[in-house]
């Protein structure tokens, strides 16, 4: 908790979207954003995607109820100017039911909107971030800007 509300309600409001990420619940998803044509979602190499609609369409398709997620996140930073709001973070994703286990980070960037209804989603973005495994050689070191 901090001494700001607005503050802990951005933070409860990004959990939300991590919580029904992770669980791939769908109804749970569809409060997180805010519904109309203005929200966006960029699922990790994917284009953004454009308005309500085609954003739960695309978690639809991608939501596996059987495919559980362990969800970490890292460096998360949370930053408010008046009805406005960008939570940044490192998200880890473990997908825990698949054969073989799988794994991806991805930096994220959670844009919110203060409404009537409390702060919702209006942008996610998640790009990967590429990282090597012990054993590959590439001669040459990395400079991710």
């Amino acid at each position: 908790m901090t001494d700001n509300p607005d503050i802990d309600q951005i933070i409860e409001a990004n959990s939300l979207f991590y919580e029904a990420l992770g669980e791939r619940d769908l109804e749970l998803m569809k409060t997180v954003f805010v519904p109309d044509e203005r929200a966006g979602c960029t699922h990790p190499g994917w284009i953004m995607l454009r308005g309500y609609d085609a954003i739960i369409q695309s978690w639809e398709n991608v939501f596996d109820p059987e495919d559980k997620l362990q969800i970490n996140l890292h460096n998360v930073t949370v930053d408010l100017r008046g009805d406005s709001a960008w939570v940044t973070c490192l998200q880890e994703l473990t997908y825990i039911k698949r054969d073989p286990m799988m794994m991806n980070v991805s930096v994220s960037t959670n844009i919110f909107e203060k409404t009537d209804s409390g702060w919702l989603m209006l942008i996610h973005h998640a790009s990967p971030v590429p990282f090597t495994t012990e054993g590959e050689e590439s001669g040459e070191s990395s400079n991710l800007q």
